[in-house]
């Protein structure tokens, strides 16, 4: 039998590398063929990877360590002779070594998960730069990762104020002229991937030689660098337009609070908006395409995948809800509550954040009337729903005046793939389903 050696694996298209926060199997354990053998956290999500094969695992890296696809992370060997064997440098039969393997005994000293200290999640610090927590007192903690729950513990049990981590960064004193003006170099150095989480560990944020005293700097957070890249690339790329259509949602409200009785979870407009959205995939379809890579036409895949935008704290995050046009109101109402409490967790798997063709952006904290989202590149629209707004109207009839609850329905969307008409089509479908939200509710929840 022969030894097989693990690679990073490619776990998704935008970034370069990963965190590998720990390994779930010691140094030297056994574990079975789909067994997890490891955590590895992206710009979105913390994944769980499975091993390969069965065997003995000899870890080549420890935690915390950023990799790239590619890169050698264990072997698993047969048998404790060949595990043995390795250690001393002895020459095994490898299996999938690739062109830059490293060579049998080589490659970082191995490192169980807590040996190195706790591994800080990306919402874990999130949380941390929330709460003015320094870093190092999470990093003080005994568990091997830190997540955003044990921050939450530990904002529970805190008792002393910060002393010293990786709190905001105040510029000291300096000896200048008090009248003189800051400037700021915004300028992209290296392109479009300046910043981008996916190339390895940014420079910390420092302050500029020219900062007034008192500056403050804070670095963003990996969420953060992930979403500042997506929007960068598409006002780069995307030739985008907007249009939006008022909405009279008084009896999709209404009918929601009677369907969420049916439905077991919560049915509101945003539940009831998706629902109409994947009912359009079949008569507005070029909405739901993307652009071919060289540029020359359209690409439709089935079915309706739809991004849904959550940020409750944690950072932003796109979930997909896929194939929606083929699951009921009663299906994507649980599914959306799924992911709302994932959201507030900050703990996706990066399977549930990929392959949406379309988008629904949610802008429904009071007071907001309209919202212009960013079309992902790789998609041609973008839908935007504010928040309800009550207004006095005139009755058809013109004999009195009613109250009713009216939205703004938005989208943006790229003018190489779509027309105002088809993108106004699709509004004005979407509008005509919640004003008659019965209907989306179909046979069964």
């Amino acid at each position: 039998m022969t030894v097989t050696e693990y690679r990073m694996p490619k776990v998704n298209t935008n970034d370069a590398s990963y965190t590998l926060l720990g390994w779930l199997v010691p140094d030297g354990g056994k574990v079975a063929e789909g067994e997890p053998l490891l955590e590895v956290e992206t710009s979105k999500a913390v994944e769980e990877l499975a091993a390969p094969c069965g065997g003995l695992a000899e870890l080549l890296v420890p935690a915390g360590r950023e990799c790239a696809p590619g890169t050698l992370l264990a072997r698993l060997h047969p048998d404790a002779a060949s595990l043995d064997a390795a250690r001393r440098g002895a020459p095994v039969e490898r299996e999938g070594a690739g062109p830059g393997a490293a060579p049998a005994g080589g490659g970082p000293a191995p490192t169980s998960p807590g040996s190195t200290g706790p591994v800080l999640t990306g919402p874990a610090r999130a949380r941390l730069a929330e709460l003015g927590i320094p870093e190092a007192e999470a990093l003080a903690l005994d568990v091997p990762v830190v997540r955003r729950a044990e921050v939450d513990r530990l904002a529970a049990t805190r008792t002393a104020g910060p002393a010293t981590g990786d709190t905001p960064q105040t510029d000291p004193p300096q000896d200048k002229p008090p009248h003189s003006a800051p400037t700021q170099d915004n300028s992209v150095q290296g392109g479009p991937t300046h910043g981008n989480p996916a190339h390895g560990n940014p420079a910390r944020s420092t302050p500029a030689q020219d900062d007034p005293p008192g500056t403050v700097t804070t670095p963003l957070t990996r969420n953060q660098r992930a979403v500042a890249a997506t929007v960068t690339a598409s006002h780069r790329e995307v030739p985008a337009a907007f249009t939006a259509v008022e909405v009279d949602v008084t009896e999709a409200l209404a009918a929601g609070r009677d369907l969420a009785a049916a439905a077991g979870t919560l049915v509101g407009l945003a539940e009831l908006t998706l629902a109409a959205l994947a009912t359009r995939r079949e008569s507005d379809p070029a909405c739901f395409a993307s652009l071919t890579a060289d540029g020359t036409g359209s690409r439709l895949l089935p079915g309706a995948h739809i991004g849904v935008t959550f940020d409750l704290g944690a950072g932003l995050f796109v979930p997909v809800l896929h194939d929606a046009d083929r699951s009921t109101l009663g299906e994507l109402s649980r599914a959306l509550m799924r992911y709302r409490m994932a959201a507030l967790r900050g703990a996706f798997r990066d399977r549930e954040l990929q392959g949406a063709n379309i988008t629904l952006t949610l802008h429904t904290d009071p007071g907001v009337a309209l919202a212009l989202p960013v079309v992902f590149p790789g998609q041609a629209c973008a839908l935007s729903l504010a928040a309800p707004r009550t207004a006095v109207l005139p009755d058809p009839d013109g004999t009195g005046f009613r109250v009713r609850s009216l939205v703004h329905l938005g989208a943006a969307f790229d003018h190489r793939l779509l027309n105002g008409r088809q993108v106004v089509a699709l509004l004005t479908g979407v509008k005509a389903l919640l004003e008659a939200p019965r209907r989306l509710a179909g046979e069964e929840l």
